[in-house]
């Protein structure tokens, strides 16, 4: 394994950091590591779901405490593979391997070269997530584009 560009984000507790990584394997699962010293020692990589499975992940966390986690899709299979996709779920979707909720946020017209995400959340719950992307389908090159997801688009993930 080849891991990379780490996610950290700490449970609803605060006593355990949940690193999510990329793993630089084709066709790999994302994988997770967890801390409960404050990073001091992680345990073994463990496969994330499928649906969070991606590169350059980022995240921000809503005031119900679920997390929106932007990155490009690289889960093998996928119909928005290579495209910037959020996940939807809780700290304890994260940790069961719940496939959370997953919507595709923009369409690259280059393959998988998008990524790099930035969220922004504001106090109305809306989130601006950036990337850099292949927005255009014509000789031009890639570009900055940010989208808005507001909280209305994003539903209640139901337990399972």
């Amino acid at each position: 394994m080849n891991l990379c560009e780490p996610f950290l984000l700490r449970s609803p507790d605060g006593s355990e950091i949940c690193s999510i990584l990329r793993d630089n394997v084709k066709n790999a699962l994302s994988k997770l590591i967890f801390s409960r010293d404050n990073g001091k020692t992680w345990t073994a990589p463990e496969d994330a779901a499928w649906s969070l499975t991606g590169h350059r992940h980022h995240g921000v966390q809503l005031k119900d405490g679920r997390w929106v986690i932007a990155f490009r899709d690289t889960a093998p299979k996928s119909p928005a593979s290579g495209h910037f996709v959020a996940w939807t779920g809780t700290y304890d979707d994260i940790k069961a391997r719940r496939p959370g909720q997953r919507i595709k946020l923009l369409h690259s017209y280059h393959g998988s070269d998008c990524g790099y995400a930035a969220l922004s959340l504001f106090p109305d719950g809306t989130i601006l997530a950036t990337t850099y992307i292949k927005y255009w389908n014509d000789a031009r090159k890639n570009s900055v584009v940010g989208v808005f997801v507001r909280p209305e688009d994003l539903s209640p993930v139901t337990q399972r």
